[in-house]
């Protein structure tokens, strides 16, 4: 259990690392601020970058200890999933380093 939340906690580190150079590089070209205002692409652009993500780096499969899967779509599912909850632990990753930041300044 625990090396599930810490692999999940790590590939969100690398997440954020992936997409900061990402939204910079669209920045730079000047089609940040044009994805971002597309009516169904801007509010859902993190999930899709972290689908990407997951389908470039092959990490779908990897299981996390527990079945990704989602709707019974096969290894389509699995990826989006994975997407999914890569997403949701970017707060956890946050609020655990703040929590170990603080504990450590003590």
């Amino acid at each position: 259990m625990m090396a599930t939340i810490l692999t999940l906690i790590v590939l969100a580190m690398i997440f954020q690392g992936v997409l900061a150079v990402i939204n910079s590089i669209l920045d730079t070209v000047g089609v940040g601020s044009m994805l971002s205002g597309l009516p169904v692409v801007g509010s859902n652009l993190n999930l899709i970058w972290a689908y990407l993500f997951v389908v470039i780096s092959d990490i779908g499969g990897w299981g996390y200890g527990a079945s990704t899967e989602i709707l019974g779509m096969g290894e389509f599912g699995t990826d989006i999933g994975s997407a999914l909850a890569i997403t949701a632990f970017i707060p956890v990753k946050d609020a655990a380093l703040s929590a170990l930041s603080k504990g450590v300044a003590r």
